[in-house]
């Protein structure tokens, strides 16, 4: 993935600009060229036949249609790189904040981790906690909750240090249904990247800017606590 700036160092205008100046010097060599031959016509036109005047003007309405695009493609430049500068601001904003964004993943620190996901409706879930390369390392298996948005922070001295990755299952009569899952964590950076546009950086990855659905000052309280297995 190609970066075009982090925070502290942000664009005030878009990287890719060739699109716009090269158009611009194509068109003004085009109508220099026209002008030059246009001058030289009319310097050695036969009195008895002169040039055709709709030629010429059709001419001259197309080259005035090009500066126009010219002007145009000039002001959405302009716009293109004054949004740039609003979502890097905004971005910046959060700095240093909790943020609740659209996710699976965890961080895991000093023995616990918090996973949160949407319930439908009341009921019990099935958690699991995997490692980088997938393997379960810890789960908790009929925990029942309210409808609506929930935390549960589980302590276990064995959880292993970093990002985990963890689902929440429903239990229902037809089997499992899998629910909605958030990641919450501390926004670490800003990336403007040229693809994915204007990012923040939260437990060590990228997130979209569209994607944050809750800023928070502190990290939340947990609705339950587990306590590791006997």
């Amino acid at each position: 993935m190609v970066v075009n700036s982090t925070y502290g160092s942000v664009p005030a205008t878009p990287t890719d600009t060739g699109k716009y100046t090269s158009t611009k010097q194509d068109a003004g060599q085009l109508q220099t060229d026209f002008l030059k031959m246009l001058t030289a016509q009319l310097e050695n036109q036969d009195p008895l036949s002169p040039v055709d005047n709709t030629d010429m003007t059709g001419q001259m309405a197309q080259f005035q249609a090009l500066s126009e695009q010219q002007q145009s493609n000039e002001l959405l430049r302009q716009l293109i790189s004054m949004q740039s500068v609003d979502q890097v601001n905004q971005a910046v904003g959060y700095m240093g904040k909790q943020v609740v964004t659209e996710g699976d993943q965890t961080l895991s620190e000093g023995g616990q981790a918090t996973v949160r996901f949407q319930m439908p409706e009341a009921g019990v879930v099935n958690i699991g906690l995997y490692d980088a390369s997938g393997r379960l390392v810890r789960s908790v298996d009929g925990q029942g909750f309210q409808a609506g948005e929930q935390s549960l922070t589980i302590q276990d001295a064995q959880l292993p240090e970093g990002i985990l990755t963890f689902s929440v299952i429903m239990q229902g009569t037809d089997g499992g249904t899998a629910l909605p899952t958030y990641e919450g964590g501390e926004v670490t950076g800003v990336v403007n990247d040229p693809e994915k546009g204007v990012t923040l950086q939260v437990n060590g990855h990228t997130v979209n800017l569209a994607d944050v659905r809750r800023v928070e000052l502190m990290p939340p309280k947990p609705v339950v606590t587990a306590t590791p297995e006997s």
